[in-house]
């Protein structure tokens, strides 16, 4: 496909497709979950016909695909419309257009980030490997200077038994010792497991280490920063102190 093909097909994306899906998300966040993902199909679904046929483009395409049938359960009512599942959806709707973009932009996308993506669409649908595992271990807790240090080795937290994980680990230490909730592995990490460890935060000094990507933006997004102290990723356990 010519450049001039590929600058008509970004031009249509910037000025009809993401206003389209805006709005579609708009409706999302506000529970309209059935009339929001109806708005989404219209422009998702042009996007991966058109990305499909374009040189370069074919993963854009595979990924919107997978997209879409994460809405598509949720539209039908077999995923429950879940604060998660919410999020997950705007989530990996707003990676669409990050896709082309990187493709435009560098020649490929970022395959680690996409594929972070899709797994934990499949791992929220009761699909991939994860799901044979449910009670895998989710984090490790160690000592450092005078802070109880929970490293959460798990790239997703999603799942109840990993939030259950992370809130054992803290009530099993005593109040007066700091907690640094260390999260630099994490790529996701779900509103409900914020919200879990929020209620905690009035019996045990917590503080977050190495927030990044959408494990941030859920958790800015939730208020979290209220609630929880948020440390540099390179900081020391004891500057929570």
């Amino acid at each position: 496909m010519s450049d001039a093909l590929t600058e008509e097909f970004f031009a249509e994306v910037s000025d009809k497709y993401y206003p389209q899906v805006l709005e579609g998300l708009e409706h999302l966040g506000a529970g309209d979950v059935a009339g929001g993902i109806e708005i989404l199909s219209r422009p998702l679904h042009t996007i991966k016909g058109v990305t499909g046929f374009m040189p370069g483009f074919e993963s854009a395409s595979g990924f919107t695909h997978k997209v879409e049938s994460f809405l598509k359960k949720l539209q039908a009512g077999s995923l429950p419309h879940s604060a998660d599942n919410i999020s997950l959806a705007a989530h990996g709707v707003n990676s669409i257009f990050a896709v082309i973009e990187q493709i435009r932009d560098a020649g490929a996308p970022d395959q680690d980030e996409m594929d972070a993506v899709t797994e934990v669409l499949a791992a929220a649908s009761g699909e991939g490997s994860g799901a044979s595992c449910p009670a895998a271990r989710c984090l490790t807790v160690e000592q450092e200077q005078d802070c109880a240090v929970l490293r959460v080795t798990a790239p997703r937290i999603h799942r109840k038994h990993q939030r259950d994980q992370i809130v054992g680990a803290i009530i099993t230490q005593p109040q007066e010792t700091p907690v640094v909730l260390d999260v630099s592995l994490v790529k996701t990490f779900g509103s409900s497991a914020w919200e879990d460890i929020s209620t905690l935060a009035g019996h045990w000094s917590i503080s977050v280490r190495g927030l990044a990507g959408a494990a941030r933006e859920t958790f800015h997004a939730g208020g979290m920063d209220a609630l929880l102290a948020v440390l540099p990723a390179q900081a020391a356990a004891g500057e929570a102190l």
